[in-house]
């Protein structure tokens, strides 16, 4: 094992004690993979273990078409990871989670708008597509909400969200989550100010440009 993947693998173990830790999917919730596209290889996490138990060692390594080359049985989503890979090469990481205000906010038909700085800069826009059991359909239905999103939310199930890295994609769902909470709470006490065209257009200008800078 190279001194690169050792540590995708350990991110990909604190990805997970994150999701866990941070409340966005139970102990048996959740998944998340890295690629290596010039080694042609997937790391994923596995299939039925504890997320808070999810070490380096744990994690499983499969070939572009899901041949298992390291390690035990892989997430039952690895078929979902795959085809995003094959559809967005233009990212390296995929964390699927299950925050539960914001899926059952949006679930409810009730979708938050830009309430944040952070929620324009990370999220910008929220593919949402309805629940479908795992298959085909259930796979373009992810593979097409992500061609014009980097985070989408299936309907009573979960978000899968795309980045760079897995800590980018791992802040989208944080961001996401913490966004719907705020909404929430703001609609106990009367409503809470969302953002208008401009000031999204302000934000992006001045936000993105001091990132860039």
């Amino acid at each position: 094992m190279d001194v690169r993947e050792k540590r995708l693998r350990e991110e990909l173990s604190e990805i997970m004690n994150r999701v866990y830790t941070k409340g966005l999917a139970s102990s048996v919730g959740g998944n998340s993979s890295i690629i290596c596209r010039e080694d042609s290889y997937v790391l994923i996490t596995p299939s039925g273990l504890d997320k808070m138990n999810v070490l380096p060692e744990s994690i499983v390594k499969v070939n572009l078409d899901g041949k298992v080359l390291d390690g035990g049985v892989p997430s039952s989503e690895l078929i979902n990871h795959l085809a995003i890979y094959k559809s967005r090469e233009d990212i390296n990481a995929i964390v699927h989670a299950h925050p539960p205000t914001a899926v059952g906010m949006v679930s409810a038909g009730f979708v938050p708008k830009p309430v944040t700085p952070e929620y324009v800069v990370m999220i910008k826009k929220l593919s949402i597509v309805d629940f479908a059991v795992p298959g085909e359909e259930s796979i373009n239905k992810l593979v097409n909400g992500l061609k014009e999103s980097d985070i989408v939310l299936l309907k009573n199930h979960g978000v899968f969200s795309v980045g760079q890295n897995l800590f980018e994609a791992f802040a989208r769902i944080e961001v996401l989550e913490e966004a719907a909470k705020m909404v929430f709470a703001g609609k106990l006490f009367g409503g809470m100010h969302e953002f208008s065209e401009e000031e999204i257009k302000e934000i992006i200008d001045k936000y993105v440009r001091k990132k860039e800078g």
